[in-house]
């Protein structure tokens, strides 16, 4: 059984029985895969603290082709996304952005664009100082898109008025220099928040239902 060596995002962890971790990870060489770490939550190495949701990982495993659950050998941080951890309102939206990939797409598929799009997400998050949400929607757009069914604004579905119309074309466009500069107002967001779940549920037959807190309600929109 071979060991492959990965960058990874961390979709969910579960603890499993008394000691062990189960964990999904979106992959840049796999897709989305689970692994079990066996023990580290009563033993004293380091790398099992770091199998966390939205760890950003050098990942070791034993791989092998048709197995859903592969052996976790150690883990590393490429970055440990200090801001997201420490900041409750970012971390809500972190949440959102990894458990999005995990309800939207299928196990052992690779898609380095899906990858390198979430990892993105996660850096500007990290970075972001004010209206986290923005990257929530402009990500569900590219999202959107790289699973297959772009969402154009215009389209009927879309019930917005005239102005959240023109914040949700702009965030659409995804310029960073400004996009976190955009207040949007909670009732907009809401609005938002609905479209795009509601999006994704008319166009994936088997998605799993959100458990995400909904996120704009405790961001400082006007």
């Amino acid at each position: 059984m071979p060991i492959i060596n990965t960058e990874a995002i961390v979709l969910k962890c579960t603890n499993y029985r008394e000691t062990s971790k189960i964990v999904t990870f979106f992959t840049r060489s796999h897709g989305k895969i689970k692994g079990i770490a066996k023990g580290v939550r009563s033993s004293k190495t380091k790398w099992g603290g770091v199998l966390q949701s939205m760890a950003y990982l050098n990942l070791f495993l034993y791989f092998k082709e048709n197995k859903d659950l592969h052996l976790i050998s150690n883990a590393e941080y490429v970055m440990p996304f200090k801001s997201v951890f420490s900041d409750n309102d970012k971390m809500q939206v972190g949440f959102k952005l990894v458990e999005l990939v995990n309800r939207t797409t299928a196990d052992n598929q690779q898609n380095r664009e899906i990858f390198n799009l979430l990892k993105n997400m996660l850096l500007s998050l990290d970075s972001a100082t004010k209206n986290y949400v923005n990257l929530l929607f402009y990500y569900e757009f590219k999202l959107c898109e790289l699973l297959g069914f772009g969402i154009n604004p215009e389209m009927p579905d879309f019930k917005l008025n005239r102005g959240e119309r023109k914040s949700i074309e702009f965030i659409r466009e995804g310029n960073f220099n400004s996009l976190l500069n955009l207040n949007i107002s909670r009732q907009t967001a809401e609005n938002f928040e609905n479209f795009f779940e509601n999006f994704f549920k008319n166009h994936l037959e088997h998605i799993n239902k959100s458990k995400s807190i909904k996120v704009f309600r405790s961001q400082e929109v006007s």
